[in-house]
């Protein structure tokens, strides 16, 4: 059976500088829902889309709405439990390998967004969305290394430019320059931040995206 699937999304930022895509109204049959979405009455949604879900169980849109809910309310680890589910039963589908790869990055999980994401693009190649992500992923393990390496090295120039070289391809905060720098910091993070982006997402979000099964 084919079915066609129209994901429509903008970015939902979470931790670590990272976004999570986020449904927004399509003609699928939910324009309640997508308004009570949109509205932020996702308490609402919910209930709505587990009722939804209950007398539709194949409806792919309502379940992946059902997950960007979850994640919009801070239930992270349902929200995993949700997109994983779809990705086992519709693993040609690149968009929930991407929401969960953020879910996994939000925890700072870079290496197991690796994996999500190396399997969106393996399920589809042309999905730019996650080799661009993945793109992003690939240089915070990067620069995770680098500056693992420059701490059991603080003589290691090489790790030490590229961390530099990094974290402004990533437009992250620069590492403090002195002790009392460091201490301010301390006192006070400074968010990540990305160039043309308000919420600090390096993340690009899919606008458009039409598949089928």
């Amino acid at each position: 059976m084919k079915t066609s699937l129209a994901f429509a999304v903008v970015a939902l930022c979470l931790n670590q500088g990272v976004a999570l895509a986020q449904q927004v109204p399509v003609a699928d049959g939910t324009p309640k829902i997508d308004s009570e979405i949109a509205g932020g009455q996702l308490t609402q949604a919910l209930k709505d889309l587990d009722s939804r879900i209950a007398s539709n169980p194949t409806d792919v849109q309502a379940k992946f709405k059902r997950g960007t809910v979850l994640a919009r309310l801070g239930r992270d680890d349902e929200a995993i439990t949700a997109f994983t589910a779809l990705t086992q039963q519709y693993p040609e589908l690149p968009e929930p390998y991407n929401n969960l790869a953020a879910l996994y990055a939000k925890r700072g999980e870079f290496a197991q967004a690796r994996v999500t994401l190396e399997t969106a693009v393996a399920a589809n190649p042309a999905y730019a969305l996650a080799n661009q992500n993945l793109g992003t992923v690939y240089l915070r393990l990067a620069l995770q290394s680098f500056q693992d390496a420059q701490k059991r090295d603080p003589g290691d120039t090489l790790s030490a430019q590229r961390v530099k070289s990094i974290s402004t391809m990533l437009n992250l905060a620069p590492p403090a320059a002195s002790a009392a720098a460091a201490a301010s910091a301390a006192s006070a993070p400074v968010p990540y931040k990305v160039q043309g982006s308000p919420n600090g997402n390096p993340f690009s979000p899919t606008q458009n995206s039409n598949m089928t099964r």
